[in-house]
């Protein structure tokens, strides 16, 4: 019997969302990281297209993004940002039409620098992993650590803090939301590879001047509008 009302219990709880959240305090700002929807790149295998047109959102993904505007639209959002990826752009677009505003290119929201190797050759995303799963999380010529991807999306958001009082939306990629809520969580670099951030999900944080951001939700993906 207990069993079956804890199970009752949970049920009935709303699930959190958004625009469930508490208003955000006078003296804090919350920002909303939205990771883009699907991208072609992000199938595998990729189609063989060249690196421009790969950077394009999929119908999933433009799905994604609506159900994400759609989540965010009760929300009292003041701006948007993202990253100059154009699968971000597309996402933000997307948001942008349903909130009823405009949006800014943010170039510390652009997704790791892969970086070159020894011989000058531009790495690939294989050659990173090889070294997060061997626990390095080197910071290449050119390129950049998942640690110093953390440390520019916090020094942004810090930076974004000292006008309290406001709710913002950042669109950014699954590796860089990843690095920043490692950072937060003292998650040493190599381990914040793989990201865990699904396309087109949400996460919440706030952040006071002076303090280290708190993570209110994390990779909420927005449920399909009920008919």
């Amino acid at each position: 019997m207990l069993v079956l009302l804890l199970l009752a219990s949970a049920a009935e709880t709303p699930r959190l969302t958004p625009a469930a959240l508490p208003p955000v305090a006078r003296d804090a700002v919350r920002v909303f990281l939205v990771r883009h929807g699907q991208a072609l790149s992000n199938l595998d295998p990729a189609p063989e297209l060249p690196p421009e047109k790969l950077d394009r959102l999929t119908d999933l993904g433009r799905t994604q993004a609506r159900r994400a505007a759609e989540a965010l639209r009760p929300v009292p959002i003041e701006r948007i940002l993202t990253s100059p990826a154009g699968r971000a752009r597309e996402t933000a677009t997307a948001l942008a039409e349903v909130l009823g505003l405009s949006v800014d290119v943010e170039t510390r929201l652009r997704p790791l620098e892969l970086g070159r190797g020894a011989e000058g050759r531009e790495l690939d995303w294989d050659a990173r992993e090889a070294e997060w799963e061997a626990g390095r999380d080197p910071a290449p010529e050119g390129g950049e650590s998942l640690e110093g991807v953390g440390r520019r999306v916090l020094a942004l958001i810090s930076e974004l803090a000292k006008r309290p009082g406001r709710s913002l939306v950042l669109v950014a990629h699954g590796e860089v939301i990843a690095a920043f809520t490692g950072e937060l969580a003292d998650v040493p670099g190599p381990k914040r590879w793989p990201p865990t951030v699904p396309n087109g999900s949400i996460t919440v944080v706030d952040a006071r001047a002076g303090e280290r951001p708190s993570v209110l939700l994390a990779s909420h993906v927005p449920a399909p509008a009920s008919r």
